[in-house]
């Protein structure tokens, strides 16, 4: 889910020799070429999905990978349709980071990004978009689960842990 600390695990495989390709920004990419004017990037992910299918945001990430890539790591999967795609790559294996809603909403509200919300309404409906989307679904069918509901710390030290159980 938004703000539950995807962004802090990637930089870690990063550090571990990863190609991590961030599914929003492929999502980005596509969305300046191809939106509508006024269009949010929400209202945009759900229009493609209805053209081209479920899977539609997998594959314009998979086209990101470069050939040399040997470790990859997709970072923000939405839904099983999205994992199903990057089975033509191998099997993967689904990492949840899991936060508190409260948890999440005071991390976006300190970090202010760009297409974070300003209002805590706006963050639930947003949760309700992502679980809309079938995010639940990969959620419940994750290989491994880290929970980040303490210090920075404490996270790093619970990812590492499955880090290093995933490169075994």
């Amino acid at each position: 889910m938004p703000g539950s600390g995807k962004t802090e695990f990637a930089k870690m495989l990063k550090e571990k020799g990863f190609q991590v390709i961030s599914m929003g920004d492929a999502l980005r990419k596509r969305y300046e070429k191809e939106a509508r004017h006024g269009e949010k990037l929400m209202d945009f992910a759900k229009r493609i999905r209805e053209i081209y299918g479920e899977g539609v945001v997998a594959r314009l990430s998979i086209e990101e990978v470069p050939p040399s890539a040997k470790l990859v790591a997709f970072e923000g999967v939405r839904s099983l349709y999205e994992v199903e795609e990057f089975k033509r790559l191998g099997e993967p294996i689904i990492v949840a980071i899991h936060s508190p809603p409260q948890l999440r909403y005071s991390r976006m509200m300190s970090r202010m990004r760009q297409d974070d919300s300003k209002d805590i309404q706006e963050l639930r409906r947003r949760d309700l978009d992502e679980i809309k989307l079938g995010i639940g679904g990969v959620i419940a069918m994750a290989d491994y689960v880290v929970l980040n509901d303490s210090s920075i710390e404490e996270f790093k030290r619970r990812s590492e842990e499955i880090i290093q159980r995933i490169l075994r």
